[in-house]
């Protein structure tokens, strides 16, 4: 086993501890939504709430990061990092079938996410978008 797995067990505990203190605020829910015909939204649908515990850090774009990337940005995207690497790639982002939809729910406002999740040594982070209403 190497040294970054052992470490994750350690550093999830401490997210906990940052949580317990009341620094971690927002709840981060990925949601995936199956339907029963063939698309997204035709057929009944049943949802499936991965909840990601210990929360995660949830923070605008920086201004730095914006003037590095004219364009790429929106305001109201977020950034969304420190999630545990116990979770997947498959679990946060991609792998989805044509029937299947996924948004991140941030204190239940809901977006979707740009890209794909981006591994961190101990952990992932993902860049979201405001998902539009309708």
């Amino acid at each position: 086993m190497a040294l970054r797995d052992d470490l994750i067990p350690v550093v999830d505990e401490v997210r906990d501890l940052v949580v317990d203190l009341g620094l971690r605020l927002h709840s981060v829910v990925v949601r995936t939504t199956t339907w029963t015909g063939t698309t997204v939204g035709l057929g009944a649908s049943s949802a499936s709430d991965l909840t990601l515990t210990p929360l995660p850090r949830v923070r605008g774009i920086s201004a730095r990061r914006l003037a590095l990337a004219p364009g790429r940005f929106q305001q109201g995207d977020r950034i969304v990092d420190r999630i545990s690497a116990t979770y997947t790639a498959d679990q946060l982002g991609g792998g989805l079938a044509p029937n299947e939809e996924r948004v991140w729910l941030i204190d239940g406002d809901a977006y979707q996410l740009m890209g794909e999740p981006t591994e961190r040594m101990l952990g992932w982070e993902v860049t979201l978008r405001r998902r539009a209403r309708g």
